[in-house]
C-alpha cells in the first residue's frame, strides 16, 4: 500500500520578492492608502518605506513596531485578499509610528478585540478597500465571516457590522 502525502507548494524567494514588489507598487498608487496617510497627517512616502514581509505566524497578518507581517499562507491567496490585509495593517503601522507614549501600541487587554478603537479603525479601512476592489457584497460577506469568527450574535453583531461598514 502506498501512502501519498499532499505537499504544499513552496513559494520561492523570487516569487515572494515579486509579490512584495506588487504590493508596494499598488500601495503607493492606491487612493485608499493615500487617504489613510492624508487623514493621519503622514507623508505618502510612508507607503514606500513601511516594512512588509511574509512570515509563518499564527494569524493572517499583524504589525509589530510598524513592520507589517503577512502570514506566508497569503502567498497562495489572490492579490486583492493580500491587499485587504495590507490595508488593515497599514493603519496599524501608522498608528505605531505616531504613538510616542511609554505604553506604545498598548490598549486595554480587557477590551474585546473588535471593540478596540485601533481595530475598528483598521477594519473600517479594510472593508472600504475590499468593497472598492471586490465589491460591496464580497465586503459584506467578509464582515459576516468576521462576526462568525468572533462569535458575535444579536444586537452586538448588528451594531458591530454597521460600525465596520459605515463608510460604504
Amino acid at each position: 500500500m502506498r501512502i501519498v502525502k499532499a505537499v504544499k507548494k513552496q513559494i520561492s524567494i523570487l516569487d515572494r520578492i515579486i509579490m512584495l514588489s506588487e504590493i508596494r507598487s499598488h500601495l503607493s498608487n492606491d487612493s485608499i492608502a493615500k487617504k489613510i496617510c492624508d487623514e493621519n497627517s503622514v507623508s505618502e512616502k510612508f507607503l514606500l518605506g513601511v516594512p512588509i514581509s511574509f512570515e509563518p505566524i499564527d494569524v493572517s497578518a499583524k504589525t509589530i513596531d510598524g513592520h507589517i507581517i503577512l502570514n506566508e499562507s497569503l502567498t497562495r491567496k489572490g492579490f486583492d485578499i493580500r491587499m485587504r490585509y495590507v490595508i488593515h495593517e497599514l493603519v496599524h503601522a501608522i498608528q505605531h509610528s505616531k504613538d510616542t507614549s511609554s505604553e506604545k501600541n498598548k490598549e486595554d487587554e480587557s477590551t474585546d478585540y473588535l471593540d478596540k478603537e485601533t481595530e475598528v479603525d483598521a477594519f473600517r479601512w479594510q472593508v472600504l478597500y475590499d468593497s472598492k476592489n471586490r465589491g460591496e457584497k464580497a465586503a459584506e460577506k467578509y464582515v459576516e465571516d468576521l462576526m462568525d469568527h468572533h462569535d458575535l450574535q444579536g444586537k452586538k453583531r448588528d451594531d458591530k457590522k454597521e460600525e465596520l461598514m459605515e463608510d460604504l
